[in-house]
């Protein structure tokens, strides 16, 4: 993205992963909640996707603003905009094209050169399938896949010839009758990358799981929280572990009117682990903090 943590790493993680797990564990016993036709769950858990992708015949545009910041030492900013045009053609199936546009902020960082810049990214598409509908079962789930082509690293801004995928698999459920959702992904990337300047061909993956919980606190507003643990790995099959980090933050959701939403996110590393080494944070293949601001339309 398989050495073994050290201490630190091996007391903190269970403490930091409970939420997981009590999301988890929420979806697989029988079922004590009403279903709630009233509210769209694919952006109510930040980083965390929801199994929700719309009604057949429907449209959405969306507009998605990706920060990241900090690294190891000088200044570190990372700016992602994402595009995207979705549409539902059959019941279960969603289709969307993404037009990804970055700008970086780069300062005295070790390992990356000092930049500032924008640029187009790159582009993706992307198919979410609902394999189970929430109101049929205990709980959804849904499988994104994601394709994408890339002209820019995503860390350091260097122009290149990238090639990747996402694949997540998307669960939640209604903890509470229209009071209470939780999510629970899973997910699996990679990349293979040809840096122009250098010339040096790239290959990493990650694997990851998240967890959050959504609480309506107004007929239209929600807030929450989620907790995400990641693994990086050099290689396109997760062949050498090189660092881990957990993220963990608040959420909300406000829907502004029936068709038009936003929703926010931030996450602060709370523990990390890199094979380079530098303490209990990982500042190599993740950053301090990341936030997220999406607005979506649908017609």
């Amino acid at each position: 993205m398989v050495a073994q943590p050290n201490c630190a790493a091996s007391k903190r993680r269970p403490v930091s992963l409970t939420l997981v797990a009590f999301v988890l564990a929420g979806f697989f016993q029988s079922g004590f909640a009403a279903r709630a036709a009233d509210v769209d769950t694919e952006h109510l858990f930040g980083f965390t996707e929801g199994a929700d992708i719309g009604k057949r015949g429907e449209r959405e545009l969306e507009t998605e603003t990706i920060g990241r910041f900090g690294k190891s030492a000088g200044s570190y900013a990372g700016l992602t905009q994402n595009n995207e045009a979705k549409i539902v053609p059959v019941d279960n199936l969603r289709l969307g094209a993404k037009a990804t546009i970055a700008y970086f902020d780069i300062s005295g960082v070790p390992g990356l050169a000092d930049r500032g810049r924008a640029a187009l990214q790159g582009i993706s598409f992307e198919a979410r399938y609902t394999l189970l509908e929430r109101n049929r079962y205990p709980f959804a789930l849904t499988v994104i896949a994601e394709p994408r082509w890339s002209r820019v690293d995503d860390t350091g801004g260097e122009p290149i010839t990238g090639f990747g995928g996402l694949l997540t698999m998307a669960m939640d459920r209604e903890l509470i009758a229209g009071r209470l959702f939780g999510a629970v992904n899973v997910l699996y990337d990679s990349e293979a990358s040809h840096f122009h300047i250098s010339n040096i061909r790239q290959y990493q993956s990650r694997i990851g799981m998240s967890a959050g919980l959504s609480a309506r606190v107004q007929p239209a507003f929600f807030v929450g929280g989620e907790i995400r643990y990641l693994r990086a790995y050099d290689g396109l099959a997760l062949d050498v572990f090189s660092g881990q980090a957990v993220f963990a933050g608040p959420t909300m959701y406000l829907q502004l009117s029936k068709r038009l939403a936003m929703s926010a996110a931030w996450s602060r590393q709370i523990f990390g682990r890199s094979t380079a080494g530098g303490g209990t944070m990982d500042l190599t293949h993740f950053e301090r903090q990341q936030a997220k601001v999406r607005v979506n339309l649908n017609f």
